[in-house]
């Protein structure tokens, strides 16, 4: 019995032992204990946190809508570094899957290089799921020349606690935002969060970002994007290069009458061109459902709010309100295949989305 005992000592010592010497080998950074001020990028406000809303609104809006904003979508760490391996482990607080959404999109990672011409690089990570996520990021570039990189947080997850990793010969420095750019900010629902893409890089809004080299604020919550005074009052407080609204998608419940969405729609645009007169505003339509064809009480809910949603927006052109622009159904162009249920697009329908965005968003910033 005691030789067993010895033996099992033995083994314990040398796993811990191992597990020391491998540690020795990294150089670890808690984001949340050294970031300097205004380093969490795709948020509101300089604190670091990666949540999405400021602890400020936790009583003015809904419990749902704050549980959701803590959900990394959007945020993001940028930093520099010239190491051979870029590894990352974290914990989240949630589920790490959803039966139609995978690990790596709801609870994964994305890193993002540039090349030589400034073109946009995706780096392969290895991962593994369990209490704590771990992700390896291998650079093999054959040179140790320091490069930027862009590490985007879980779509539809809470990040408890993260550590980034390099080799002990490499250094890594986070770099805060940039002053001199002005977000586009997004308010919508489950489809601006990022539901249903297959890492967090495929969110339409993180190709959009990516497309015009702006950075990008993301209001996405799930099921909960209503158009409400709190976030609406929240985004005038952000400066920025475009407000987008696409919210129709979670309005189309009976509960919301016509009288409700219309008045929704027009006191969202009032207010923030009454805060930021010089801020254009992008209302859009319910991009619909690919199962609309055998399924006529969903095409005729989303119909009619595009139809009401279209009024608001030429009442409001016709009573003098400038810099106020539409983006409809047809320019976002979802096809059959663009879904995993019918409403939810996959990378496919990402893709599409962040396609039809982008022709509209470059012909805004021409206007202007």
């Amino acid at each position: 019995m005691k030789k067993w005992i010895l033996i099992a000592t033995i083994l314990l010592v040398g796993n811990f032992q191992v597990t020391l010497f491998g540690q020795e080998q990294w150089t670890w950074t808690n984001p949340m204990e050294s970031l300097p001020t205004n380093s969490i990028h795709g948020k509101i406000g300089a604190d670091a946190s990666f949540t999405r809303l400021p602890a400020s609104l936790k009583e003015q809006v809904r419990p749902p809508v704050w549980n959701l904003s803590k959900h990394a979508a959007g945020l993001k760490l940028r930093f520099r570094t010239g190491a051979s391996t870029i590894q990352v482990r974290y914990t989240v607080s949630g589920n790490v899957a959803m039966p139609h959404m995978p690990a790596t999109g709801v609870s994964g990672l994305d890193v993002y290089t540039r090349d030589e011409s400034g073109a946009w690089v995706w780096v392969k990570g290895d991962y593994s799921f369990a209490d704590t996520i771990r992700y390896s990021f291998p650079i093999r570039t054959g040179d140790s020349i320091p490069r930027e990189f862009d590490l985007y947080l879980p779509l539809y997850n809470e990040v408890v606690y993260l550590e980034v990793g390099v080799p002990s010969d490499a250094s890594i420095e986070f770099l805060p935002k940039s002053l001199d750019e002005l977000p586009i900010l997004v308010y919508g629902t489950s489809i601006a969060q990022g539901a249903c893409a297959s890492r967090p890089g495929m969110a339409w809004t993180a190709l959009l970002e990516r497309h015009l080299n702006l950075p990008l604020i993301n209001l996405g919550f799930s099921g909960n994007g209503q158009l409400e005074t709190p976030l609406i009052q929240l985004m005038a407080t952000q400066e920025s290069s475009l407000y987008v609204l696409d919210c129709l998608p979670n309005l189309v419940r009976e509960t919301f009458s016509e009288s409700e969405v219309k008045h929704r729609i027009r006191d969202a645009v009032v207010y923030l061109k009454e805060k930021r007169p010089d801020t254009p505003v992008l209302l859009v339509e319910h991009a619909g459902y690919t199962d609309e064809l055998v399924n006529e009480e969903r095409k005729n809910a989303y119909e009619i709010r595009n139809k009401w949603s279209r009024e608001v927006y030429e009442e409001l052109i016709n009573s003098g309100t400038e810099d106020l622009y539409y983006l409809d159904k047809e320019a976002i162009g979802l096809s059959m295949d663009d879904t995993v249920d019918g409403t939810h697009p996959s990378d496919l329908g990402m893709s599409r989305y962040a396609a039809g965005y982008a022709r509209a968003v470059e012909s805004i910033f021409r206007e202007q």
